[in-house]
């Protein structure tokens, strides 16, 4: 095969060979085998197979399908401008490596300081790590959700011996997922100056960089899907004869972007496939078979997911679809709730906001740069091909689904970075004017997305500077610092206490044995309290070997305006309770707005 093919062969073994160590770190999870252990094993295995094939590999020398002239040709090409026409990739690769070297909860503000990450990407492998196996949390419905990169961070977990000690890898890893993107975007463009067009333009998204920096899962996801996408786009070229394996490979591919976020099975297995159903050739019978085909991987890939959660909560798309399928530890109030704080205000919850939302987000934020759009635009004008029929269609169908079923945040948009990178490939590239002027714009439109990135982190750093003093630089692997200026660290000393924590769920660096509830969830404690008088309420703590318990004041009022907090929970409350036995401790800072309480004996 030719260079290309060896490449996009290359992405196709990378896409499968996560997705396969995600499902068996499941497995051996679910079955308590997953250990330091059984996790290195894994990883020799893998390196046991990787020789294999090396050797083999290098035991065939390749002959070349280039004519004798050719390779003169390219032995003169100007290399060093092709290395200037790169350079900007420098600054987002520079970006996503040195953030992703912070403790996470230090980037970025617009992210709530990656508050996710503390409270389940990797929150949830923590407790996993803990408790030897993985399991249901009915205090964390954030756990039922896809996990098939957040299973990578619970083998980093093992691999090192300690959540903590993983963190940064799997922000690390987080960032790999990035430049394997980039990798597959490139791989499926023409070679020459069509993939570095689509390299320099792609990989200067803001976005990518932005969120390579936390242990999150969109950048997995896209990775998952550009495979998929480059699959599709193969079918397209050749037609249906092939459906077979491609398909069922496209769709295996498609549904490992589902196993990372459930908003892939919508933007990405959906969308990609109606696009495709769409801008395929034949009549309806001929389209059905490899569009079954591809469903058929889909669910393939996905399902360890869906019998995970099938087996664990009785719904396997939980938390969603109560009222058909029910679900562990949920309500009808809880689903409820779950909707209502994931919809837009009713001052926007309309056509005309959501397109307001939509145009700030995807051209007002800069977050997309300038050039992904523009170098698009003109691919689908001057591609006409199905391939860019089908990336067009895929990027109309992403954004109806990404504004008509989520609440509209900018990241989950950026699914549409594929399909938009695949039309840019899909243009011709003929005249040496032309493609000069594509790869200077190109370039230009990567600088200015360069200097979005620069400013954002120049912002962090300010306001890194003024509220501690320090500089994000001091902070570069100090996960244990982080650790340690934990408030409830500083507060609960004692390692072997227990805490009940209200409102705080982003719990990551807490060293103590905490017992929180994400708000959606529902907490045992308040649940027995709010028909129960206060001493009878401190009794139920002390039967659980309960020794402090922790209002987190502000975080309890922002979640009481946007999703909704148990109404019992006010400071009156926590009065009574201090007089039925809780004891403040002294030494809280009265303007942190947390109160802790040591649990007094009866």
């Amino acid at each position: 095969l030719h260079r290309v093919d060896r490449r996009q062969r290359q992405m196709c073994i990378r896409d499968r060979g996560l997705g396969l160590v995600a499902i068996v770190t499941l497995g051996l999870g679910l079955a308590g085998g997953l250990n330091r252990v059984s996790a290195w094993a894994l990883m020799a295995f893998g390196v046991l197979l990787g020789a294999v094939w090396l050797r083999r590999a290098l035991a065939v020398v390749p002959k070349s399908l280039r004519p004798p002239e050719e390779h003169a040709r390219r032995s003169v090409k100007p290399v060093l401008v092709r290395a200037l026409v790169l350079l900007p990739l420098a600054v987002p690769l520079a970006v996503a490596t040195f953030g992703a070297t912070l403790p996470p909860g230090l980037l970025w503000a617009d992210e709530a300081y990656g508050y996710d990450v503390l409270e389940y990407h990797l929150q949830v492998p923590r407790e996993y790590f803990q408790a030897g196996r993985i399991a249901f949390l009915p205090h964390n419905v954030y756990a039922a959700f896809p996990q098939q990169v957040e299973t990578l961070y619970l083998l980093l977990m093992h691999l090192v011996g300690s959540p903590h000690a993983a963190a940064i890898p799997a922000q690390l890893l987080h960032a790999g997922f990035g430049v394997l993107l980039v990798a597959a975007l490139a791989a499926w463009a023409a070679p020459g100056w069509p993939r570095l067009l689509v390299a320099v333009v792609a990989g200067s998204v803001p976005w990518l960089a932005y969120l390579g920096c936390l242990a999150y899962v969109e950048l997995g996801m896209l990775f998952f899907a550009a495979v998929a996408a480059g699959l599709v786009a193969d079918q397209l070229q050749r037609g249906v004869r092939t459906a077979g394996g491609p398909s069922l490979a496209a769709g295996l591919c498609a549904g490992l972007a589902c196993g990372c976020k459930y908003t892939a099975v919508v933007l990405v297995a959906g969308a990609l496939g109606a696009a495709w159903a769409i801008a395929m050739h034949g009549g309806l019978r001929k389209r059905a078979v490899p569009l079954g085909v591809y469903a058929l991987g889909v669910l393939m890939s996905f399902s360890p997911w869906l019998i995970r959660n099938q087996v664990l909560a009785g719904n396997p798309v939980y938390p969603f679809a109560y009222r058909w399928f029910g679900g562990a530890g949920w309500s009808e109030e809880q689903s409820e709730q779950w909707r209502r704080g994931h919809e837009l205000p009713d001052d926007r919850d309309s056509l005309s906001g959501r397109v307001r939302i939509a145009a700030d987000e995807l051209f007002g934020s800069g977050m997309f740069g300038p050039g992904v759009w523009a170098l698009a635009l003109v691919g689908l004008v001057r591609g006409r091909s199905r391939r860019s029929l089908c990336g067009a269609l895929w990027v109309a169908l992403g954004l109806a689904g990404w504004a008509g079923c989520t609440h509209m945040p900018g990241r989950f948009a950026t699914v549409i970075v594929v399909p938009l990178a695949y039309i840019l490939a899909n243009q011709p590239f003929a005249g040496q004017r032309g493609r000069a002027v594509l790869v200077i714009l190109g370039a230009l439109s990567a600088l200015v997305a360069d200097a979005k990135l620069v400013k954002l982190l120049a912002e962090e750093e300010w306001r890194l500077r003024r509220l501690t003093g320090s500089s994000l630089t001091w902070w570069v692997d100090q996960t244990e610092a982080r650790t340690e200026i934990d408030p409830i660290n500083a507060y609960v000393a004692d390692r072997s206490a227990r805490a009940w924590l209200i409102g705080n769920a982003a719990v990551f660096y807490v060293l103590p044995e905490v017992h929180y509830t994400v708000v959606f969830n529902r907490d045992p404690w308040l649940e027995y309290a709010a028909g129960a008088t206060s001493g009878e309420a401190i009794d139920w703590l002390r039967t659980r070997g309960v020794t402090h318990v922790v209002f987190s004041w502000a975080e309890i009022d922002r979640l009481r305006r946007t999703y909704g907090f148990s109404p019992l929970v006010t400071h009156a409350w926590a009065a009574e309770l201090q007089q039925a036995g809780l004891r403040p401790v002294a030494d809280v800072e009265p303007g942190l707005d947390m109160a802790v309480y040591e649990v007094l004996a009866p």
